[in-house]
């Protein structure tokens, strides 16, 4: 074999460099995750339509008056908007979502979910607390609408009561 260690090598590379760059966007579009195991036979269920109850939402005990449907357009807008950066229970970039409801009230959280900027720049002392503890990190402004915020937020609450609301990554500043 007269080769060039190198002809056989850097192909090699080349194409495992390719597999991961490509499975890094897959997940970081969202199009890459693991299935949800259920509760009621712990066996994994594939996912299913954006609109569709998953199958931990469809165990969790609603809030009163939680309209499915709109639980349902709540976790396929939080998994577009706001999964690259937010966990419930655990922190990724930006803090676990756990119990927001229980440290936040809606009238604050709509306009600091459509420009967190904003909301920093008035000087609100919660907001200047959070924006500082994550390193000055900036929330992205958000074009929703009153109630698809209020959707991501029901969606949140539906999970806080599947999971609980003091997970392993909860950070409150209060």
């Amino acid at each position: 074999m007269n080769r060039n260690w190198l002809e056989l090598v850097f192909p090699a590379a080349m194409a495992l460099l390719v597999v991961t760059i490509g499975v890094f966007i897959l997940s970081m579009t969202g199009l890459l995750h693991e299935a949800t195991p259920s509760l009621a036979n712990d066996v994994l269920e594939p996912t299913e339509a954006p609109l569709a109850v998953d199958s931990a939402t469809a165990n969790a005990p609603l809030p009163p008056g939680a309209d499915p449907a709109a639980i349902a357009a709540g976790d396929a807008l939080f998994k577009g908007n706001c999964a690259q950066c937010h966990a419930i229970n655990d922190v990724v970039v930006g803090p676990a979502l756990a119990g927001l409801a229980k440290r936040r009230p809606e009238s604050w959280l709509i306009p600091w979910i459509k420009n967190s900027s904003k909301v920093v720049a008035s000087g609100d002392e919660y907001a200047v607390k959070i924006f500082n503890q994550y390193q000055k990190q900036q929330m992205p402004s958000f074009q929703l609408s009153d109630d698809e915020i209020r959707q991501i937020l029901l969606y949140v609450r539906s999970q806080d009561a599947f999971a609980g609301t003091a997970g392993p990554g909860l950070v409150v500043v209060d």
